[in-house]
């Protein structure tokens, strides 16, 4: 298994650095339209993205292709599109850089496999952006975000008990890096129970009439990882659960163009108090 793998190899790596408000219009407008044809062509084999700040706000967007003639076309499909971004000073920096696997993170034999779990996550949330100008309330993205991580741990097969456990360690975790004290745990609190008919609709799926694209792209992933998440289960050697909370924290990276871990902190104390209601509700 190879750890790194810099320029010339099978990954092509950019870091786009642009602003936040730019981000999206950047993977939509102008990344999206190209990598779905270089897929179509099959140019790519998986492609994933991330948000990132060191310190500068920057998409980091990694390419697996499978020869070097790909390799060339994806650099010249690419060019014009930088450059034209360059020009209209859209993004000041187009860098690429070698590629390191987390292997430790997410596992020596589930690696690969996580990849293609970044994958599907990222066609989702290009797919997520695109239909966000449509949203009429302003919770709807946070909505969003429950429905996609209920989704996947359904997809792992986690009963309400194990989502409780798993949703209880990571928001005790977030509170104590925020500092979270007793006046910000009853905004919470008012906060939850102002959305909670919302939430339950949505986490009870009884409201897809109303939503039917969100619900579209959360089950189309679902169906995609399903066989995928099988293989996981089958030979994963971490646990379980720092497996899930890697993921779902890159799952709200892509989704957020900004205070990820602030939506994050929001999404697992939201998430736990439902669980909570669903494990001890008589």
């Amino acid at each position: 298994m190879q750890r790194n793998s810099c320029l010339g190899s099978q990954w092509l790596y950019y870091k786009i650095y642009t602003g936040v408000k730019t981000a999206d219009y950047i993977l939509i407008e102008k990344l999206a339209p190209v990598i779905t044809y270089l897929e179509k062509k099959k140019k790519i084999q998986k492609w994933f993205f991330i948000r990132y700040r060191d310190p500068e706000e920057h998409l980091r967007i990694r390419f697996l292709i499978d020869d070097a003639e790909n390799m060339t076309a994806l650099i010249n499909s690419f060019y014009p599109i930088f450059k034209e971004l360059l020009d209209e000073n859209i993004i000041w920096r187009i860098q690429t850089d070698t590629y390191q696997r987390e292997i430790e993170r997410y596992g020596k034999k589930t690696i690969y496999d996580s990849e293609f779990l970044f994958w599907k996550d990222s066609k989702m949330i290009l797919n997520y952006l695109s239909l966000k100008t449509s949203f009429i309330a302003k919770e709807t993205p946070i909505f969003f975000s429950l429905l996609m991580v209920d989704s996947f741990l359904n997809s792992f097969r986690l009963s309400n008990l194990e989502k409780l456990i798993l949703m209880d360690k990571l928001q005790i975790a977030f509170k104590e890096e925020f500092e979270i004290g007793k006046i910000q745990k009853k905004e919470m609190d008012i906060n939850y129970r102002s959305l909670y008919p919302q939430i339950k609709l949505f986490l009870e799926a009884e409201n897809q009439d109303n939503f039917p694209e969100i619900f579209s792209i959360v089950n189309r992933k679902s169906n995609l990882i399903q066989k995928k998440v099988f293989e996981i289960i089958d030979k994963i050697q971490i646990p379980i659960d720092d497996f899930l909370s890697s993921h779902i924290h890159m799952m709200i990276n892509r989704q957020y163009t900004s205070k990820q871990r602030v939506y994050e902190l929001v999404i697992y104390d939201h998430l736990y108090r439902y669980y909570k209601t669903l494990c001890y509700k008589k």
